[in-house]
């Protein structure tokens, strides 16, 4: 399961990390923010995930719904369905066993370290003297900024040297930080460094926490130059900040970072609008969205299959139909048990129902599934009794349980009823 939902996420972030690089640079040529872009991205495979959770965690919660009454337990010769193993390694199970255990400590460290980082704030910040420039309260450090602190309450920390940056240079400096405030980037940023914690495995996920800083700073540029449109000052007062760094922020929105960043910012800054800007963006903005798109197609590990199965039409019928027992599995007298019919389709379909990943790891299931069998011998409904612990496994086993054709179950006057019963459906690698 741990598994089935790391390759879930890496695969939306693969997928949002596709969306988000047109969406950006289509955005981008249009003037309007992109930040909320790549908070999207990172965003993409912990909302899909959480939604498709949310009904299963509300159908196990006490009164979401009246109690099932056990079905008949039939045999019906359960089938199985083998494999083979695929050549994978034998530490494959262990991995996949230690998996959750291996995710927890990875975030548990990432937690750690965010945690000393903000520790080691607090404490320097207690040295830091207050001090008032050019209208603005800052606190000056040694060596920490130009950078915004604090999630709740953020803060403007400058370093010593930037004291000494000429008025214009520093008027700048201050307006950029002032906008960081404004705009609660800080507390953007906290949320990204939690979703990339939450995915301590994803590099993606940490890249685009990379792509978020460059366009929060992005997005700054262009918010300070709308107040004070000297791109010549500014980009001075970017490369002399620039010039003094040595060290990065501790995960704060701060004036200058990378080169490569600072790059991409001087190119924001002094892109010229064309014939073709608008036709472009137009354009990019349309292959995000299509590529956006994509993400939602890809398989959930935590889609509840009780809420995703549909039913067949319930045939019409003049005195009892499935209907009457239709509300969940319950009791139902019968003397005649039904049968299945066609075990050769239900075998091709448990072969190519078990997922291959799973085949080729070697792992393999039982899946106790509830059938409601109408007067035909048609299933109308099917529901998990007992899972396999896997996910994937379940899922699979309700696909399979579309291929059953039954003999219809029967009363002790030989009358066909609908009936609920269970048995097991079991995925082996032989």
């Amino acid at each position: 399961m741990t598994l089935s939902i790391i390759l879930f996420l890496t695969a939306v972030s693969l997928i949002a990390s596709a969306a988000a690089l047109p969406g950006e640079a289509g955005l981008r040529r249009l003037g309007l923010p992109t930040r909320w872009v790549w908070a999207a991205a990172m965003a993409a495979g912990p909302v899909l995930l959480g939604t498709a959770a949310l009904p299963a965690l509300a159908a196990r919660l006490p009164g979401s719904g009246s109690p099932l009454l056990p079905a008949v337990i039939v045999d019906l010769g359960g089938l199985a369905v083998g494999g083979g193993s695929g050549g994978v390694p034998p530490w494959f199970p262990l991995l996949e066993a230690a998996a959750p255990w291996l995710w927890g400590a990875a975030s548990l460290s990432v937690v750690v370290f965010l945690l000393r980082g903000s520790r080691t704030l607090r404490r320097e910040r207690g040295t830091w003297r207050p001090h008032t420039l050019q209208g603005h309260p800052v606190l000056v450090s040694p060596d920490r900024g130009p950078a915004v602190a604090g999630f709740l309450h953020a803060w403007i920390v400058l370093p010593e040297w930037s004291l000494s940056l000429p008025a214009e240079e520093l008027r700048m400096v201050l307006i950029h930080e002032e906008e960081h405030l404004r705009a609660g980037d800080s507390r953007l940023l906290a949320v990204g460094l939690a979703l990339a914690g939450m995915m301590p495995w994803n590099p993606l996920a940490w890249w685009q926490l990379r792509r978020l800083r460059t366009a929060m700073e992005v997005d700054c540029d262009a918010r300070v130059l709308a107040r004070s449109p000297d791109r010549h000052a500014y980009g001075t007062a970017l490369l002399s900040v620039a010039a003094h760094l040595t060290e990065l922020p501790l995960a704060l929105p701060a004036f200058s970072e990378s080169a490569r960043a600072l790059q991409t910012r001087i190119l924001a800054m002094t892109r010229k609008t064309t014939p073709w800007t608008y036709p472009s963006a137009a354009l990019l903005l349309a292959l995000a969205a299509l590529a956006g798109a994509q993400a939602c197609g890809v398989d959930n590990p935590i889609v509840d299959p009780e809420a995703t199965e549909t039913s067949a039409p319930t045939p019409d019928a003049s005195v009892v139909t499935a209907k009457d027992v239709s509300s969940g599995p319950t009791f139902t007298p019968f003397t005649v048990a039904p049968s299945v019919l066609n075990r050769d389709e239900v075998v091709a379909a448990l072969n190519a129902e078990y997922p291959p990943l799973l085949r080729d790891a070697g792992v393999g299931g039982r899946v106790r599934v509830y059938f409601l069998i109408d007067e035909n011998g048609m299933v109308q409904d099917r529901r998990i009794d007992t899972t396999s612990g896997h996910q994937a496994l379940d899922d699979a086993a309700l696909r399979v349980a579309r291929a059953y054709r039954f003999s219809p179950a029967k009363d002790s006057e030989g009358v066909p009823v609908p009936v609920w019963v269970s048995f097991a459906i079991t995925f082996q690698v032989k």
